[in-house]
């Protein structure tokens, strides 16, 4: 879970002092997806057509007291046929919030995450509350957090309510809620830029998002993933995750994409050079820290049909010494890294 709002994230990163770490590997090394420990889904999700259907009769029976206001009707949210996952394009007004409910079996992995609107000019975001229809609250786990995202296994076959509340001035959204099938620990999604013929995948524990700091990108993100997984986050000094993704045109941009970006997040150091799916992309890293948090990124940029690509991993953590001992724990390096690397490992260009 997150350890900051968006907003507080934003701020912290314009004080950075930044700080770049180096290494040059003495062979080009070939990036491989690792094989899942489950079988991931059988069949690419579509974006076509999702089912919203507004409750009409009363409201369900049970009900779950919540800490917000929350409108009379939950929405329900249905799948179509086969499907396991859904993208709901809504707004609320500023100050109101609107719920939704989903039934969903004990076991399964559900996800829930929000894309706000993409407007730049305009800020703000949308904290979320999931909570089972027994009273459970799964998401804020602490009141004094607010929560954005929350992945994790259901604890009983009930209905689950969504609440999405309203924060600064944005006001349109797209809620996804993707329940995996019984056993199923992943599902994997697919993206693509037609006009480019790039595709990657990725799975269930990313959801895209609006990236709310400032990294070292040399052009505007096409896609930006949000480490969704809530259980990385709990306990541990992990802040949020990004994978960001662009691509350009430009012949200024293209002419020097492979070259070091020396502003935005902070200055760069290369680290070799990384072959992806016959794509060989430069890779450089940039660090810095600044009011106990640490900003990490890991950066691949390459050309191909006269266009420069660019990926970086962008990670935000505490100083665990900020910490009282025994209070949180160390995060995943290892096993967070694996996953972004996954998803990298899937870029392709026809």
């Amino acid at each position: 879970m997150k350890k900051f709002t968006l907003a507080m994230s934003v701020l912290v990163f314009a004080l950075v002092a930044c700080n770049a770490a180096s290494g040059t590997p003495s062979t080009t090394p070939e990036i491989s997806p690792v094989a899942p420990t489950l079988e991931p889904a059988t069949a690419v999700p579509s974006i076509e057509a999702p089912t919203f259907t507004p409750v009409v009769t009363v409201q369900p029976a049970v009900l779950p007291p919540a800490t917000s206001s929350q409108p009379d009707q939950p929405n329900k949210i249905r799948f179509d046929v086969g499907g396991t996952w859904v993208d709901l394009p809504d707004s609320i007004k500023s100050d109101t919030s609107k719920t939704y409910n989903i039934k969903a079996m004990q076991g399964q992995i559900m996800s829930v995450s929000l894309l706000a609107g993409n407007d730049p000019g305009v800020w703000g975001y949308f904290p979320i509350e999931v909570r089972g229809e027994d009273g459970t609250v799964f998401c804020p786990v602490d009141v004094n957090y607010e929560c954005s995202f929350w992945r994790g296994k259901l604890p009983a076959t009930q209905n689950y309510f969504i609440t999405v509340k309203a924060a600064g001035d944005l006001t349109d959204f797209t809620l996804r809620v993707a329940v995996n099938p019984p056993g199923q620990s992943e599902q994997t999604f697919q993206y693509k830029n037609p006009a480019t013929g790039l595709t990657l995948s990725y799975s269930d524990q990313f959801a895209p998002t609006r990236f709310p700091s400032a990294a070292n990108n040399k052009m505007t993100p096409e896609l930006v993933l949000q480490f969704i997984d809530t259980n990385s986050y709990t306990k541990t000094n992990l802040g949020e995750v990004y994978f960001l993704l662009g691509s350009s045109s430009d012949p200024q941009v293209v002419t020097t994409c492979t070259d070091a970006y020396q502003s935005g997040g902070g200055p760069e150091e290369p680290d070799g050079n990384v072959v992806v799916n016959g794509i060989n992309f430069v890779r450089s890293l940039s660090s810095g820290v600044g009011a106990g948090n640490i900003y990490e990124q890991e950066i691949y940029r390459a050309v191909k049909n006269n266009v420069c690509y660019e990926v970086i991993y962008f990670i935000h953590s505490s100083n665990i010494g900020n910490y009282t001992p025994g209070e949180v724990t160390e995060f995943d390096r290892s096993a967070l890294m694996k996953k972004l690397n996954n998803i990298l490992a899937t870029f392709n260009v026809q």
